[in-house]
């Protein structure tokens, strides 16, 4: 599993910024996904999920799913990919 998740966050076309992911997926409006990243500490996993870059937010979005389905658990995010 944690080869899977490195290859998936290495490729740079599933990092999408957090305003277009809204756009994507209208079921997730712009502050539900502002506010579930800024708590990203007290989901396990999402912070896999998630790089601020300068000051804008990327959500991997294969990972997102990966998290939403449960599939991501603390273990993986200590070695901090």
């Amino acid at each position: 599993m944690t080869t899977e998740i490195k290859t998936i966050s290495s490729n740079l076309e599933n990092w999408q910024p957090l305003t277009k992911v809204a756009d994507v997926f209208p079921q997730f409006t712009k502050p539900q996904l502002k506010r579930l990243f800024w708590q990203r500490q007290q989901h396990p996993g999402l912070s896999l999920c998630y790089r601020q870059v300068g000051k804008r937010g990327y959500i991997c979005l294969p990972l997102f799913g990966m998290w939403l389905a449960g599939q991501l658990s603390e273990p993986h995010s200590v070695e901090r990919l």
